[in-house]
């Protein structure tokens, strides 16, 4: 159940992504990174009906979490690009070919491979403490810093890369913090949850994760920012899960296959990550190799 919930959640997501993605477009992106801009952006239709389809998908999410441990729910969280990809040809034009469909189904099968050999399962957030929380808050928002750092110092590539990092980052800590929520809500209720002090990490983390999201989605093209943005996640919130809050994994062989069911993932991202249909969506060039992609855009 909890898998199946994520990957509701994954869906709505994307939709969320499209649609975000289709205001920046609209909006004057060109003009970099400013509070004009980013005005101009939040205020379109496709970004409030995004903005609301996203808030569905994390609530589908809380529910997974509270249902299964970090490690199992997470990585599934990076088959939003293919579902990205589909849900753009659908909003924004373009044609899939064999390219994206091979990537499509190496995805699928490192995840299969990583979920089914390491089976991770276990964990107790909030019974890791002070000593534990605390280190990792800081190293993690110390990351997420220093990516927004380096981001603005970058070129628009680079610049790109570094915000689809930092975006990763925050999303997974937000997922961390809410699978603490989610094990007092089971415990005590409400009631638990306003007295558990990991609750009040979201106020600050939860919009600046949302806000650097933003900034990848205008900083630069979807090749760069899309990696870091959809691997980041998994990586921070189970290296979080199994290192910090003793969620448990398959040892021995089993570990050789996660590792690549990890390697397929990462070749399946990369390899959608430079789809040409990626490029079309965004207004970016069109593919010269013989296999015209088409330009049509279909209104929202």
């Amino acid at each position: 159940m909890a898998v199946v919930l994520v990957l509701l959640a994954t869906i709505a997501n994307a939709t969320a992504l499209v649609l975000q993605r289709k205001a920046a477009q609209d909006s004057a992106r060109a003009r970099g990174i400013s509070a004009g801009t980013l005005r101009d952006m939040v205020q379109r239709p496709a970004w409030l009906v995004g903005t609301s389809i996203f808030a569905v998908a994390v609530t589908l999410q809380a529910i997974a979490l509270s249902l299964g441990s970090i490690a199992l729910v997470q990585p599934v969280l990076v088959m939003e690009l293919p579902f990205t990809l589909l849900l753009g040809w659908f909003v924004l034009g373009g044609a899939l070919r064999r390219r994206e469909w091979i990537a499509v189904a190496i995805m699928s099968v490192g995840l299969v491979v990583l979920l089914v050999t390491l089976q991770p399962s276990g964990g107790d957030a909030l019974g890791a403490g002070w000593l534990v929380w605390v280190p990792g808050t800081i190293v993690t928002l110390g990351l997420l810093g220093l990516c927004c750092s380096i981001a603005q110092r970058s070129r628009p590539v680079g610049r790109a890369a570094w915000y689809g990092i930092a975006a990763g980052i925050g999303s997974g800590f937000v997922a961390v913090i809410v699978k603490a929520m989610t094990e007092a809500l089971a415990e005590g209720g409400l009631d638990a949850v306003l007295l558990t002090w990991q609750s009040y990490l979201l106020v600050p983390v939860a919009p600046a994760a949302f806000l650097t999201l933003q900034h990848a989605l205008r900083a630069g093209r979807l090749l760069a920012s899309q990696p870091g943005l959809i691997l980041g996640n998994p990586l921070l919130s189970s290296f979080w899960g199994v290192a910090l809050l003793g969620e448990e994994v398959n040892g021995g062989f089993a570990l050789i296959g996660g590792f690549v069911g990890a390697v397929l993932l990462t070749v399946g991202v990369f390899l959608l990550s430079r789809s040409p249909l990626l490029a079309a969506q965004e207004g970016g060039p069109r593919d010269t190799s013989g296999s015209a992609t088409s330009t049509r855009r279909r209104p929202l």
